[in-house]
């Protein structure tokens, strides 16, 4: 697998728990997508809504409702050549509960990462299982050189994600943006030769071509 081949299929990816693949037009997949990007718990920390600015609520998004709204969006920016993203469904119920994304390529050897997960799967280490399934794509196969996380400086919960996935913190940007948004972040990387000295790399993760 290469960089430009994961644009010309998305190659599947699994971990102990988890299934990660592309989008498809299914209802289930647009139920599932459905609740976690129209969840304000979830996308206050994606860039998408200036919570500074509303003090009532008023200016937040509106929920989608078209089941096929996420795939065709996702698919849009994938077959533009901008984003890679993951579904993670779960291997034992088939429910998909979140996202993960490889976004803002450089010179093919640089990407962000970032992911949202339903609320009600938090906490249970899905996040850094699929980022590290990730992260073993990138290096290993896509053969990129730096892969970063950025995050809003009150989002603890990626901060922790970032740590266990042996992300180095590089600074505090302040009042930059993310997407839509003016705020304080942090700015982790990971570079190719940090991961093959990762103490934590997993060795149960296959991939499908």
């Amino acid at each position: 697998m290469s960089y430009d081949a994961c644009f010309e299929k998305l190659p599947r990816l699994e971990t102990n728990r988890l299934i990660l693949r592309q989008i498809t037009e299914s209802p289930s997949d647009g139920r599932d997508s459905l609740e976690f990007i129209n969840d304000y718990s979830v996308y206050r920390f994606w860039g998408l809504y200036d919570e500074s600015k509303d003090t009532n609520g008023r200016r937040r998004p509106k929920k989608k409702i078209k089941l096929d709204y996420h795939y065709n969006v996702t698919m849009k920016e994938y077959r533009s050549g901008r984003e890679l993203t993951w579904l993670m469904e779960l291997k034992d119920t088939h429910k998909v509960i979140g996202e993960i994304v490889f976004y803002d390529f450089r010179l093919k050897q640089q990407a962000d990462i970032g992911y949202r997960i339903n609320k009600d799967y938090w906490g249970k280490g899905f996040a850094p299982e699929a980022g590290q399934a990730l992260l073993k794509a990138a290096f290993e196969y896509m053969d990129l050189t730096r892969i970063q996380l950025r995050c809003f400086a009150d989002n603890h919960g990626s901060i922790r994600v970032a740590e266990k996935l042996d992300f180095a913190k590089e600074g505090l940007i302040r009042k930059g943006a993310i997407l839509n948004v003016m705020t304080d972040y942090y700015i982790f990387g990971l570079l190719k030769e940090d991961y093959e000295k990762c103490t934590n790399k997993s060795t149960d993760i296959t991939l499908e071509p």
